[in-house]
């Protein structure tokens, strides 16, 4: 018995990305998608940049609506607390500022993480993508947003004639280590938030939380004897490496320990549980 095949059948593409991966184990094809893509940066770069510019379309300002939103919360923020915490405005200003730019920073990518895969659903379904893909959209879009936030410490500085120095440097390690900390994250919970939907309301509580626990509009040494609340927050030392720096400071080794050990552990997680989910992301979705 002779199957004849349609035309229209027999010219159709061939999806080898689909044909390599059922050939290789799940961990294989994980790897085999992050290259996949790390190479197409043009296509996530662009998206971002799209999903930036459409966000403020039609706005005259765009996206330094950002830059003035941050500094007027600066602004209130530092005005009331130095009051309620007796601090002096030259010190208290610039630590409030630097721990709310970078808090901000962070609390948005894992809050927009959830949303990694669920807000590409469209792209997802009609096309076959690499899923490192729709991550790092994600992660430069919350970064390109970071850019805009940070320009807001700058009337500060120059109001407070706030001199450069050599240290501000050790805040670029900072910086790479909140960006390759929040790719694991961005992918582990947007496969869980794709599955399980309570994950993203459930996540933006713990945030709003964790930013009264941790130590941004005020001081770890507040808590006296009970320090150790903040130095066992893994997020208190993210900001600190960022933010020690760009106030004259050389951050603590136990810093770079502790962001150094969650980064690895955030990375052991995803990879076995982003393996084994991949190729179920078009179903939940």
């Amino acid at each position: 018995m002779t199957v004849e095949v349609s035309p229209r059948l027999a010219s159709a593409p061939i999806d080898r990305r689909h044909l390599r991966d059922t050939e290789l184990t799940p961990l294989r094809a994980l790897f085999s998608d992050v290259a996949d893509g790390m190479r197409s940066w043009r296509a996530w770069l662009a998206l971002a940049m799209m999903d930036t510019k459409h966000k403020y379309r039609r706005s005259v300002l765009g996206p330094f609506w950002i830059t003035i939103s941050m500094f007027v919360l600066i602004l209130g923020i530092g005005l009331l607390y130095s009051q309620l915490f007796k601090m002096n405005l030259r010190d208290y200003l610039p630590y409030i500022a630097l721990g709310d730019i970078v808090w901000i920073y962070i609390s948005t990518t894992v809050q927009e993480g959830c949303t990694t895969f669920t807000a590409s659903e469209n792209l997802i379904r009609s096309m076959r993508l690499p899923a490192t893909l729709h991550v790092m959209r994600l992660v430069t879009r919350t970064f390109i947003v970071f850019l805009h936030g940070a320009v807001a410490y700058i009337p500060f500085a120059i109001y407070l004639k706030i001199q450069p120095e050599l240290v501000w440097f050790l805040a670029i390690p900072g910086i790479f280590a909140i960006l390759l900390a929040t790719i694991p994250i961005t992918a582990l919970f947007g496969v869980m938030a794709a599955r399980f939907r309570d994950l993203q309301p459930a996540i933006a509580n713990f945030m709003q939380l964790g930013f009264f626990m941790t130590p941004i509009i005020w001081k770890a040494d507040m808590l006296g004897p009970h320090r150790w609340v903040a130095d066992f927050n893994p997020l208190y030392h993210f900001i600190q490496l960022v933010r020690d720096p760009l106030m004259g400071n050389v951050p603590p080794d136990h810093s770079y320990w502790v962001v150094g050990t969650f980064i690895l552990l955030a990375y052991l997680v995803a990879i076995p549980v982003l393996a084994r989910s991949r190729h179920k992301i078009s179903f939940w979705v």
